[in-house]
This record gives C-alpha cells, sequence and structure tokens, in this order.
C-alpha cells in the first residue's frame, strides 16, 4: 500500500483505554519493528500515523501519547536495517539515547539515527514526529560515513535539512504522486537526493543531487508560493528569491527548466481564477474590473486582452454566455 493512515479512533470504543493501547501496540510493532512500548496508567491514550512508501523509501508522520519506547540488541537483531531522519514536533522534550549519546529533543530539533542500533526515548506528554527513511544499504553506497553514529543532530537551519523537511510534508499531503509511476519514482529519487546531501554527501555524489534533488526541492518550494500568491501584483521573481534566500537568476532559471516563465505561469492561474469568478453565480454582484483586481490584474485592458487571447472572447461576453 503506498499510504496507511491510522489512528486510535478506529480502535473498537467498547475496549478500555489499557486494552486500546495493548492492541494498538500490537500492531504498530508488527508493521514497524520489535520494541518495549509503554504507557503512563493516568492518561488517555491516543495516537494517530500517516505512512507514504516511495519505492524502497518511506516518509510518515505520527503523534502518540505513548511515553517510553526502548529498542534493545534483541529487538533489533533480525529486524528492519534503515537511516531515519526525524523532526521532532511535540512542545514537550524527549529524552532520546543511542550508543553513547544522549540528546535532549525539543521542538524543532531534528536527528538522524540508525534503526538497527538499540535506543530508547522517554517523553512526559504527546510524542509527534515526521520522518523520512532510506534502507542503510542504499544510504551507504553515497554517504559511507551515514551510519558512523547511532544518532546524529541536524541543524534545522541547513537549507537542505529545511527542504527536506518542506518534501516530507508535501510526500505525505501529495495523493497525486501515486497517480503515475514515471512521477513517484521522480518523487522518490529527489528524497534519496535530499536524505544524501542532509547526511553529508560528498564528491560527485553530492554534485549528482545539489542539481537533482535540491533543485527539485526548490522548484517545488518556488511553486507553491507562486499558487498559493499569484494574485498578489506585487510578486515576483525578486520577491520570491528573497523570500528563499536565493538570486533572482537561479529562481528564474528554476521555473524555465520547468517548462513556463514567471509571467506566463502567474499570468495562467490569474486567467483561471478570474474565469472561476465569472462562472461562479456567488460573484455576479461583482464587476468585470472587481474580478480582474481579485484576480491579480492592475488593469482592465490589459485583463480583457489577455482573456480574449486566452479564452476566445471577452471576460463581459464570457458571463453572459454562460
Amino acid at each position: 500500500m503506498p499510504k496507511v493512515d491510522y489512528s486510535s479512533d478506529q480502535l473498537p470504543a467498547h475496549l478500555s483505554d489499557k486494552a486500546r493501547f495493548m492492541l494498538w501496540r500490537d500492531i504498530w510493532l508488527e508493521q514497524l519493528g520489535a520494541a518495549e512500548i509503554k504507557h503512563a496508567d493516568d492518561k488517555p491514550f491516543a495516537t494517530s500515523s500517516r505512512n507514504v512508501m516511495l519505492g524502497n523509501l518511506g516518509v510518515s508522520r505520527f503523534s502518540t501519547t505513548t511515553n517510553h519506547y526502548v529498542r534493545t540488541r534483541k529487538h533489533v537483531a533480525n529486524d528492519r536495517d534503515d537511516i531515519y531522519i526525524g523532526f521532532y514536533r511535540s512542545p514537550k522534550p524527549q529524552i532520546w539515547s543511542a550508543g553513547n549519546r544522549d540528546l535532549t529533543m525539543k521542538n524543532g530539533s531534528v536527528m538522524a539515527y540508525n534503526i538497527a542500533q538499540p535506543c530508547s526515548s522517554f517523553t512526559d506528554g504527546v510524542t509527534s514526529w515526521v520522518m523520512a527513511s532510506i534502507p542503510r544499504a542504499q544510504i551507504l553506497k553515497v554517504v559511507p560515513h551515514a551510519d558512523d553514529r547511532s544518532v546524529t543532530a541536524l541543524d534545522r537551519s541547513d537549507p537542505i535539512v529545511r527542504h527536506l523537511e518542506h518534501t516530507i510534508d508535501f510526500l505525505l499531503n501529495a495523493d497525486e504522486v501515486h497517480e503515475s509511476l514515471p512521477l513517484m519514482q521522480h518523487a522518490e529519487t529527489m528524497l534519496a537526493d535530499l536524505i544524501a546531501l542532509a547526511l553529508g554527501a560528498r564528491g560527485d555524489e553530492a554534485q549528482v543531487a545539489q542539481t537533482r534533488g535540491l533543485r527539485a526541492a526548490r522548484l517545488r518550494e518556488l511553486l507553491s508560493i507562486i499558487e498559493a500568491r499569484f494574485a498578489d501584483p506585487s510578486l515576483s521573481p525578486a520577491a520570491i528569491a528573497e523570500s528563499l534566500g536565493l538570486s533572482d537568476r537561479y529562481v528564474r532559471d528554476l521555473l524555465f527548466e520547468s517548462g513556463e516563465t514567471f509571467s506566463e505561469r502567474v499570468l495562467e492561474l490569474r486567467l483561471q481564477k478570474a474565469r472561476a469568478m465569472l462562472s461562479d453565480l456567488r460573484f455576479d454582484r461583482l464587476k468585470v474590473s472587481d474580478i480582474a483586481l481579485a484576480s491579480g490584474f492592475n488593469e482592465v485592458t490589459y485583463f480583457n486582452r489577455c482573456f480574449r487571447a486566452r479564452f476566445g472572447c471577452s471576460p463581459t461576453q464570457y458571463r453572459g454566455g454562460l
């Protein structure tokens, strides 16, 4: 299954809180590997998760009230062997121990760890993570030092780490990725490249990942900005570049590689919004000039000219025809 959603709300309502936790624990351990998991008896049990697979890679999001998690040598003996990068999003700190390292995870902390190594964690409250995983054998081909430590703290302010986090969030919510095999393979490659860069890929491998994965992630990020703000007349490549910490030229080059210039992409989004408003009876009271302004056009004559060129009639004729 490409995507699996699970919630404690799906558990039988007639069960006690303790029984619900025990049932969930058995399901969790069967899917994600052996461990010792405990839940405080004096707190209500709740959990939710989403797991998305992209070939051998995965992204996940989960939140749970369980407060104690331990994987011993016995647990990891014949279990999975993946490298994880996790972004901690809980308001309460989590104490994480692996090998000879102890980390205090706070909201916003990021770490990489080898799930095949013994570890333990304790949280006094809700535990929330978003994660990406990659088989250890796969990542060691491009980052030989990726498992030098059982657990490593990463810098969330690093642009690569930040892009990886945004990409995980995007993949967790982008259902269309699994509608096309080439698109899913592209997403898998992009995710693998970003993981490699976040873990310190060097030399030729880093150059390939930089060209392929990071540029793809930056393109996705700037396209999301355009889609959210296209109706803002002040939106420009320079404004986007400044918000992302990139150069104006770099932003323009990325958009050109995507097949459309900034102006072409923004114009199409504005025209589609205007057409949708002209088709919607809720906006009948608005003048065409009002719809033009709401769609991001400063000049009505320019809007009329562009609309006619795109749809073969004036905005007034389009509304009247409907």
